[in-house]
């Protein structure tokens, strides 16, 4: 059985804001737009990718999504740890994960 997406446009969408016309049809897709624009500014920066994983926030959301990919509860957490190391194979495992494509990352 092959399912079809059902394109929709905003002048002829014909459902409320708050309702989910595609039942079982709808992706089940945990990621947000900001993991994909956060893992997509760390592609872009190729080389200076751990210039951007220096910044405290961006750091925090990108622990935040790597455990999310390891099915970690983000939302049990007892305390914020400051020193992580994250490595190369950390970000080359959530890009595949959640974009689906591979890529080599230095840091």
């Amino acid at each position: 059985m092959t399912l079809a997406r059902v394109p929709f446009r905003w002048g002829n969408a014909n459902f409320a804001f708050n309702q989910n016309p595609f039942g079982e049809l709808q992706s089940k897709n945990p990621f947000t737009w900001n993991d994909v624009a956060l893992l997509q500014e760390i592609i872009q920066a190729g080389g200076a990718a751990g210039e951007i994983l220096k910044h405290p926030e961006k750091k925090k959301r990108f622990i935040t999504l790597w455990c999310k990919v390891n099915g970690y509860d983000e939302t049990k957490q007892t305390k914020e740890v400051k020193d992580v190391k994250i490595t190369a194979k950390d970000v080359e495992m959530v890009i595949k994960e959640v974009l689906g494509i591979n890529v080599k990352i230095d840091l």
